[in-house]
């Protein structure tokens, strides 16, 4: 049996695999768009933990972290930031799963409309949000098909790739919702994790063992092991700037909304910073044993790792390109499900009122399935796009969320007038700036967008609210006071 008949044949077991999980968890789902988006606010700790490994840790992990670490080096360096993000975010997503479990909010947009009793707050929330779930989430189809491209020998096309990868997301999606995700997450999250670890020993003993993995390196690439005249002060700042961004991305805030109990949310956030040091000095390792196997270099960075198995172990390379699709499909189907809530909860609504329950749903689902669609016919125009730029502008888009959440439950004078013009206007200075609008970004000097869209939203936000009554906010704020002051008694109790 060949390599790419052999991977072939691996992939349909594992998509088998995956339908069944998918077939048992719409047996038990409910018609309702909360059940749908949320697998009915009722996933436990290990369930939770899976889910958010698998949403978290995507292609950019097993694709672009490899070959990052191999472009750059100490440039890539960067990422750890992410290690220590549950630190900064852990009271904010406990205070977010129980207003989420008490009032029933299914999206970011409806808990920060509901504060600021504002419709535009609602929807400057579902915007940005949908904004910057769409090109995150094309990212892992444009990995997974460079991937599979690489790793199969071109047997299996970019344009094959993507349209399987496509098309399985599609089908559990419609037929199971947020439960499917989660149980395939978990399945997928711990699949990608040994996979990697695996990756990772089995590419460094074909590099020679550590020590000339890291002599080649330091021959080879001498610039990939100093920090000196390379990476900025300016860049790293930018790029930490994504650690307080990357919580507020819709589909990890409303994981907090799904799960059982507070202390499930603890035990997932407390556990994110040793599974994410594991996996990307994994990914460090891959990276670096290039350096000794391919000496005269590769003509794309993107597919170190498909190249690594390729000329070393192409039966297991087969493993290796189902962990990188199990990680792109884990992240696509949990942002496209997010993405339909934005759509049908926080978007719809400003034009359409009085939608029931069950028509809530099956706009939602619908509306899945056509952002799917348009992913799919965007991926294939980006086969020669570098992945992490497409996930590092999906990611820096919410950090125009953060002075909304940290007014909402840190400052007296917030007002929704503060908060629909902070969105608004953070949103359009990133505009201008990423996408160098009419010769505007001039006037927008030496920062990325990701700075001044911060900028832009903090003072708009203490400027607006400062000139606003806050009076209208005073019993929304007595409501969520008193909905947070017995917070931490069902954690300590473990319910």
């Amino acid at each position: 049996m060949s390599v790419a008949q052999f991977t072939i044949l691996l992939l349909l077991v594992y998509l088998v695999g995956i339908k069944c999980i998918s077939y048992f968890a719409y047996r038990i789902s409910k018609s309702d768009s909360e059940d749908y988006f949320l697998a009915g606010r009722n996933i436990g700790m290990l369930a939770l933990t899976g889910t958010i490994m698998a949403s978290i840790f995507s292609t950019g992990t097993i694709v672009a972290a490899p070959s990052e670490f191999f472009r750059q080096g100490t440039g890539y360096f960067w990422f750890f930031f992410f290690a220590p993000m549950p630190v900064i975010y852990f009271f904010l997503a406990t205070r977010m799963w129980k207003l989420g479990k008490v009032k029933g909010y299914v999206t970011p947009g409806e808990m920060l409309g509901d504060f600021f009793q504002s419709r535009w707050v609602t929807f400057w929330a579902g915007a940005v949000g949908l904004l910057a779930l769409l090109p995150y989430s094309v990212a892992q189809l444009v990995a997974i098909g460079k991937t599979f491209e690489a790793l199969t020998d071109g047997h299996v096309t970019y344009f094959w790739g993507v349209t399987i990868a496509s098309a399985s997301i599609a089908a559990y999606l419609y037929f199971g919702g947020a439960r499917a995700v989660v149980w395939t997450d978990m399945a997928q999250g711990f699949l990608l994790a040994l996979l990697l670890i695996l990756a990772a020993l089995l590419s460094m003993k074909w590099a020679g063992g550590w020590n000339a993995m890291v002599d080649a390196l330091v021959a080879r690439a001498p610039e990939n092991v100093t920090f000196e005249g390379k990476v900025s002060w300016a860049r790293y700042y930018e790029y930490g700037l994504l650690t307080l961004s990357f919580p507020f991305l819709p589909y990890i805030w409303q994981r907090m909304y799904m799960a059982r109990s507070a202390s499930a949310v603890a035990f997932s956030l407390c556990s994110y910073p040793v599974i994410f040091i594991i996996l990307f000095f994994s990914a460090w390792v891959i990276g670096t044993s290039a350096f000794s196997l391919f000496p005269d270099g590769l003509q794309d960075a993107d597919t170190v790792v498909g190249a690594i198995f390729r000329e070393n172990a192409p039966y297991f390379g087969a493993m290796v390109l189902v962990a990188a699709f199990a990680a792109g499909m884990s992240t696509v189907d949990s942002q496209m499900l997010s993405a339909g809530s934005l759509f049908v909860r926080d978007l719809v609504p400003l034009v359409v009122t009085g939608i029931d329950q069950r028509r809530n749903f099956l706009i939602g689902r619908w509306a899945t399935m056509g952002l799917l669609l348009l992913l799919y016919l965007w991926s294939l125009a980006l086969q020669s796009e570098p992945v992490l730029a497409l996930i590092v502008f999906g990611m820096s888009l919410t950090v125009i969320f953060i002075p909304c959440v940290f007014g909402m439950f840190y400052w007296k004078r917030a007002t929704s007038q503060g908060a629909a013009w902070s969105m608004g206007l953070g949103l359009l200075a990133f505009v201008v700036k990423q996408f160098h609008l009419v010769g505007l970004d001039a006037y927008l000097p030496v920062m990325g967008p990701i700075t001044w869209a911060l900028m832009t939203a903090v003072l708009t936000f203490v400027g607006v609210s400062l000139l606003t009554s806050s009076n209208g906010m005073a019993a929304k704020r007595r409501e969520y006071d008193r909905l947070l002051s017995s917070l931490f008694l069902p954690f300590v109790r473990g319910g």
